[in-house]
């Protein structure tokens, strides 16, 4: 099977998509969360444990739907509290800034959910304040570069520069997809976002690493006549297999949890969803035909200025 005849079709396939994903995040733009924009979080406390779908549930009031909080998904916890020696719960509740009437009626519509407030409970009410949230944002982009330019140089020393800036491309195409795709969705950007971001760059850089790695053990035995698009082609061809078995099982276990999981995460398992799926695209056809694609126009130049210099003697 010769996958690299198609080598231009899937490196123009991935271009367009991070064009397209360029062009909605410039129309659309991005929603981000509290923890960039600033609001207002309250950690209420509970007598029992609960669900995100039951907070939501409880602050399904045409009073509170009236407001437009734009509520982020509501956000379980238990604790161990050392001094009374027992198990704690709450819930993390996060809007844009809203004022005390407006508390007043999201604490109403828990308690009367839930049950009032105790004597010695301790209701955290907190503004966070936009200049956090940009430090933050901030924060998050130098640790999506930090990590790239940690990869550029590790996979330079391991096999060569060419296929460091192949892997930084490929890295770029799943998050620039990632961003396109909650961007037309509307869904919030937030730390778990950025979580997730980081988690497919690594997971995408793994499956990019073990075909190079076939590729650079297939070229100690490279012929004269093969092409370096024959190299990549065989060592796809033996890769791929263990790429796609390792990507289907990964997707299957974050379907599940996608599905049923708590509306807490589900954002987070969408984003890893998206990533996941592009990310084995990514490194089997665009890391390495851009790699292929470089060493062939090297390899061309070089017999080109050849020819040159020898008619010029």
């Amino acid at each position: 099977m010769n996958l690299m005849k198609y080598k231009n079709l899937f490196v123009s396939i991935a271009v367009v998509a991070m064009i397209l994903s360029i062009v909605v995040w410039a129309v659309k733009g991005l929603n981000f969360g509290i923890d960039f924009t600033g609001g207002t979080s309250i950690r209420y406390p509970l007598t029992e444990k609960v669900t995100s779908t039951e907070v939501l549930a409880a602050l399904n009031t045409p009073e509170i739907q009236a407001l437009d909080l734009e509520l982020s998904p509501p956000q379980p916890f238990s604790y161990f509290d050392a001094e009374s020696g027992t198990q704690k719960h709450g819930v993390l509740i996060q809007t844009r800034f809203i004022n005390q009437e407006e508390e007043e009626l999201v604490l109403n519509a828990l308690s009367t959910a839930f049950g009032l407030l105790e004597t010695d409970s301790t209701l955290q009410i907190n503004q966070v304040e936009p200049i956090i949230g940009k430090e933050m944002l901030l924060n998050a982009m130098y640790a999506v570069v930090i990590a790239w330019v940690l990869m550029l140089i590790y996979i330079a020393i391991r096999f060569e520069f060419k296929s460091g800036v192949a892997s930084l491309v490929a890295l770029l195409h799943d998050v620039l997809f990632i961003i396109g795709v909650f961007a037309l969705l509307g869904k919030e950007i937030n730390m778990n976002f950025v979580a997730a971001a980081l988690t497919i760059i690594g997971y995408s850089i793994n499956n990019t690493i073990v075909i190079f790695d076939r590729v650079r053990e297939n070229m100690r035995y490279k012929k004269r006549s093969e092409t370096y698009a024959e190299i990549v082609n065989l060592s796809l061809l033996q890769s791929l297999r263990r790429c796609l078995n390792t990507a289907v099982s990964t997707v299957l276990a974050v379907l599940v949890l996608y599905l049923f999981g708590s509306p807490a995460i589900r954002d987070f398992m969408l984003a890893l969803l998206i990533g996941l799926t592009v990310g084995t695209y990514s490194s089997a056809f665009l890391a390495t035909p851009l790699w292929a694609i470089w060493k062939t126009a090297e390899e061309n130049k070089g017999r080109t200025d050849g020819l040159a210099m020898a008619k010029g003697n």
